[in-house]
């Protein structure tokens, strides 16, 4: 079973970054962070993850466009994005899929819906893996 191992975090609060890392680092998962949309896609770009967590309000680009760009990149990469409240200029939260996002959670987000996406992500490799190419 191919479990994801490498997973990157964007967010701009680094009391949400450390706590993944924190938690998800002791039982086996590589973890990057990025403080700013920015660097999140420059980091996305020049790496692979199995997972990146979107943070939807960021300084210097927002999650909306960091969004449009990894999938522009890379449209097989799955993204997760959150948010701390509803973005009604944009409505993030209620296109979020539309644009690409393999689901979206609302903060404070609890560490047994981090590993329900890992599951699911877990789940839908091991089915890709199974169909004949």
């Amino acid at each position: 079973m191919k479990k994801p191992k490498k997973i990157l975090i964007i967010d701009d609060e680094k009391g949400y970054r450390d706590f993944y890392k924190f938690i998800l680092e002791p039982i086996g998962f590589f973890v990057e962070t990025a403080e700013d949309g920015e660097t999140g896609l420059k980091i996305a770009k020049e790496n692979n993850f199995d997972i990146i967590f979107l943070d939807v309000h960021m300084p210097k680009m927002k999650g909306p466009e960091v969004l449009r760009e990894i999938k522009k990149a890379k449209p097989e990469q799955v993204v997760v994005v959150f948010s701390s409240s509803s973005d009604p200029s944009f409505s993030f939260e209620n296109k979020a899929k539309d644009m690409g996002a393999f689901d979206c959670l609302f903060k404070p987000v609890e560490l047994d819906d981090i590993l329900k996406i890992v599951d699911r992500v877990v789940e839908l490799s091991k089915q890709d893996e199974s169909e004949p190419g």
